[in-house]
C-alpha cells in the first residue's frame, strides 16, 4: 500500500513498509517537543486521561477505562442516542475510522470495521468482560439496545496488549448502567416503520452499600420492505420494485448488575441475558423465506477491586466469567441444491478467569503506574453436525506508564504473552507516547503489535457440499503504527470552542484468513498472505453558540492485497460524515446528519464496485415536562418525544451486493425518567 495524502494520487501494486526510522523520528519529536514544554506552567490531566475523545458529555460519573497511553478513543453517552431514538450502530457509525456495514433492514445483523479490519477483528467488551463469540469470532451487537448501556467506548488501533487475540483493528467495551446517587425508573416506548415495536424499563437505586441496577427491553419488526434488484434485466432496464420477505425478528434483553462496597473495595455482580428470533432471508434472490435463526446469550461476570496499599496507591483486581451461546438455524425449504430440511444447532461455554494489580511510584521527578494481569481461557463448543471441541489459553500482560514534567510527558510500554492449545506462543509489544506542548496541543504516537486465532467456525465448520472450516489456518499476525494531533482553540472566546483532531495510520496483517474457492463449488477460509492498509481520519467538533453544535469527520482508508496490489473487499475507499445540533439539550434539540459512503470493491479482484452515495438522517426531541401549560411533571423528570427519520433521500442503499437496505422510514419514541 502506497502512502496517502490529500490532493496525493494513489498508485495500484505498491506495499506499505513501516520504517524504523520513520518510527524513531516520530516518537522524538513527541518527546523532545514535550520536553520544550516543559517550562511552562503544569498541565491538568483531564479525567480518565487525554487520550480520550469527548463525543457527549453528560455528567461528570465515569467508568474506569483501561485504555492505553495514546490510544485513539470515543466515549459515546448513550442517553443523548436514545433522546434521538437512535440505535446502537448509528452511534457506532459517528465514529471517525468506524464503518457499519447493515445487512438489511430493521433489526437485521450488522458488522463493524474499523481502520480496514474485518469484524473478526474488532472484539467487544462488556465492563472488559470479552462478549464476541468464540464460535465466530465475532459480536452480533444487533442483539443489544441501547437501553441496558450508559456508555459505549471505540478505541481505534491495535488494542491487542491490553485485550489479546483479535484486537486488530481496534476494540469496543459496552459500559453497563450504574446506579446513580438518588432512585431512578426509565420507561420508553418507540414505533416506526414495518410495524416495529420496541419498549422498555429500568430501574437502578442504591441502598447503604448496595447498588443495583435492572434492565429490561424487547423489540419487535414485521421488517418486509420494498427494494430494487442489483442487476439489470436482459431488455436493458433495470428489476421492478420487490419486497424483501422473511424479515421479522423479535429481541429481548436483560441487564442485572449488583454490587456491595467491601471496606475501600467493591464487589460486582453482572449478567447479560440476550435472545433473539429472526427470519434469515439470505441473498436477494433467491430469498429463503422459511430460513429461521435463533440466538441465546448469557454473560455472567463477578469482579472484585481491593486496595492493596495505602492512600490508593495500589490495587488488586479479580474477575471470574462465564459466557453461553446457543445458536440455532433452520431452514424447511431449502434452496434448490440442498434437498434435506436444514437444522444445524450450536452451543459454546466460554470461561474466564483474570487477576490484576496495579500500584504507583512517585520517583525520579515522575509518576510510574506498573500494572499486571494474569488471565486463562477456555472455550468449548458442541454442536449435532460435528465433534465437540474444545481450547483453552493462558495470558500474560506487564505495563507501565510514566507521567513527565507535570504530566506534559506520558510514555507506556507494554509487553503481554500469550499461548493458545495447539498454536505457538504469541508476545505482543507495545509502545505509546502522549505529548502536551500545552493545554491547546496534544501529540501521540503508538506502534504495537497484535494478532488473531481463527475462530471455531473458520476451523471446523462442517462440510455442506458448498462452504467447510480449514483445521489448517494459521493465526493472522498485524503491526500498527499511527501518529495524531489534537488542537484546541486557545482563545478565550466562546463563539471558538472547537477542536480538531487529526490521526495517520498505517498497518500490515499476515497470514490474512478470507474465504475463497477452493474447488468448484467450494469455498473455504484460507490464509492469504500478506494485506497492508494505510489512511487517515480528520474530525471536527465547534460550538459556535450554546445551542449550536457542528461535529464532521472524514476517514480515507486503503487496503490491498500485497501480492496482486488489488482492494481489499468490503473496505469503503473513505466515509465522511456531518452532524448539526441546535437546541438546548436540557429542553428540546433539532438534528441533522448527513452521510457519504466513497466507492465500495465487493470483492479481491476490483471487478466488482458499489458506487458512492449520499444519505440523510434528521431527529426532532423535546422535553414536554419543560413546557409548563402540559404540566406533565407528574410522569417524570423528564419526558421526552421524540421522532426519527432514516434516509430521507430513498435512495437505494447497499453495503453488500445482494443484501439490500430499506428506504426511506421513520419511528416514533416516548421516554420517561423518574
Amino acid at each position: 500500500m502506497n502512502s496517502h495524502r490529500p490532493g496525493r494520487r494513489i498508485r495500484s501494486g505498491s506495499s506499505v513498509r513501516i520504517h524504523p526510522n520513520t518510527t524513531i523520528t516520530a516518537f522524538m519529536l513527541l518527546a523532545s517537543t514535550a520536553w520544550g514544554a516543559g517550562a511552562g506552567n503544569p498541565r491538568v490531566p483531564p479525567p480518565q486521561g487525554a487520550a480520550v475523545e469527548e463525543m457527549v458529555v453528560v455528567g461528570d460519573a465515569r467508568p474506569e477505562m483501561d485504555v492505553l497511553a495514546g490510544a485513539t478513543t470515543t466515549r459515546i453517552e448513550t442517553d443523548l442516542g436514545l433522546i434521538e431514538g437512535a440505535q446502537i450502530d448509528d452511534l457506532l457509525a459517528q465514529v471517525p475510522g468506524v464503518q457499519v456495514r447493515r445487512f438489511g433492514g430493521v433489526g437485521e445483523r450488522f458488522e463493524i470495521s474499523i481502520r480496514g479490519s474485518t469484524p473478526e477483528q474488532v472484539p467487544v467488551f462488556l465492563d472488559g468482560v470479552r462478549l464476541d463469540s468464540s464460535l465466530t469470532g465475532r459480536s452480533d451487537l444487533s442483539t443489544i439496545c441501547l437501553d441496558v448501556l450508559e456508555e459505549i467506548q471505540v478505541t481505534r488501533g491495535a488494542g491487542a496488549a491490553r485485550s489479546g487475540t483479535g484486537a486488530i483493528g481496534g476494540v469496543i467495551n459496552l459500559v453497563s448502567r450504574r446506579a446513580p446517587t438518588d432512585p431512578e425508573t426509565r420507561l420508553r416506548v418507540s414505533g416506526g416503520n414495518f410495524h416495529s415495536l420496541e419498549g422498555s424499563a429500568g430501574h437502578a437505586r442504591r441502598i447503604d452499600d448496595w447498588d443495583l441496577s435492572l434492565a429490561y427491553c424487547g423489540f419487535h419488526t414485521d421488517g418486509d420492505f420494498e427494494f430494487q434488484r442489483s442487476r439489470p434485466t436482459s431488455g436493458g432496464g433495470f428489476s421492478p420494485i420487490e419486497t424483501r420477505k422473511n424479515n421479522a425478528s423479535d429481541r429481548h434483553t436483560a441487564l442485572t448488575r449488583i454490587g456491595r462496597g467491601i471496606g475501600e473495595g467493591r464487589f460486582r455482580l453482572t449478567q447479560l441475558v440476550s435472545h433473539l428470533d429472526r427470519g434469515s432471508p439470505g441473498l436477494e434472490s433467491p430469498q429463503r423465506v422459511w430460513a429461521e435463526e435463533k440466538n441465546l446469550s448469557v454473560l455472567t461476570s463477578a469482579t472484585v477491586d481491593l486496595p492493596v496499599a495505602p492512600n490508593q496507591k495500589g490495587r488488586f483486581k479479580a474477575l471470574l466469567a462465564h459466557r453461553y451461546e446457543r445458536n440455532d438455524f433452520e431452514d424447511a425449504e431449502p434452496l434448490a441444491g440442498d434437498p434435506e430440511p436444514v437444522d444445524i444447532e450450536t452451543a459454546v461455554h466460554s470461561f474466564t478467569g483474570r487477576g490484576s494489580s496495579q500500584f504507583r511510584i512517585d520517583t525520579f521527578g515522575g509518576r510510574h503506574e506498573f500494572a499486571f494481569l494474569v488471565e486463562g481461557r477456555l472455550d468449548q463448543r458442541g454442536s449435532n453436525e460435528a465433534k465437540s471441541k474444545s481450547r483453552g489459553g493462558v495470558a500474560l500482560r506487564a505495563e507501565l506508564a510514566s507521567h513527565w514534567l507535570g504530566d506534559r510527558l506520558k510514555v507506556s510500554p507494554s509487553l503481554r504473552f500469550e499461548r493458545y492449545a495447539g498454536l505457538e506462543e504469541e508476545w505482543i509489544p507495545g509502545l505509546f507516547v502522549e505529548g502536551h506542548p500545552g493545554d491547546w496541543l496534544e501529540l501521540k504516537a503508538s506502534l504495537s503489535r497484535s494478532y488473531r486465532i481463527p475462530s471455531f467456525e473458520e476451523l471446523y465448520l462442517p462440510d455442506k457440499g458448498y462452504e467447510r472450516g480449514n483445521e489448517d489456518l494459521e493465526p493472522e499476525e498485524a503491526w500498527n503504527f499511527e501518529i495524531g494531533a489534537v488542537l484546541r482553540s486557545p482563545f478565550d472566546i466562546a463563539w471558538l470552542d472547537g477542536e480538531v483532531e487529526a490521526t495517520w495510520f498505517a498497518g500490515e496483517v499476515d497470514q490474512s484468513i478470507s474465504f475463497q474457492l477452493i474447488s468448484t463449488n467450494v469455498v473455504a477460509p484460507v490464509n492469504v498472505g500478506r494485506s497492508t492498509t494505510r489512511g487517515y481520519e480528520v474530525s471536527l467538533r465547534w460550538r459556535p453558540h450554546p445551542w449550536v453544535r457542528l461535529t464532521a469527520a472524514r476517514t480515507v482508508t486503503r487496503a490491498e492485497i500485497d501480492d496482486s496490489g488489488e482492494s481489499v473487499g468490503g473496505i469503503a475507499l473513505s466515509q465522511t460524515d456531518g452532524r448539526l445540533e441546535f437546541g438546548p439539550r436540557e429542553r428540546f434539540k433539532l438534528v441533522g446528519e448527513v452521510h457519504y459512503t466513497g466507492r465500495l470493491p465487493l470483492n479481491s479482484g476490483d471487478t466488482v464496485w458499489l458506487a458512492s452515495r449520499v444519505a440523510f438522517d434528521a431527529s426532532a426531541s423535546i422535553d414536554l415536562t419543560k413546557i409548563s401549560r402540559l404540566r406533565l411533571e407528574r410522569f417524570g423528570r423528564s419526558l421526552w418525544l421524540s421522532l426519527r427519520g432514516r434516509n430521507l433521500g430513498n435512495v437505494a442503499i447497499r453495503d453488500t451486493r445482494f443484501n439490500p437496505r430499506p428506504g426511506r422510514n421513520f419511528s416514533l419514541a416516548l421516554e420517561s425518567v423518574f
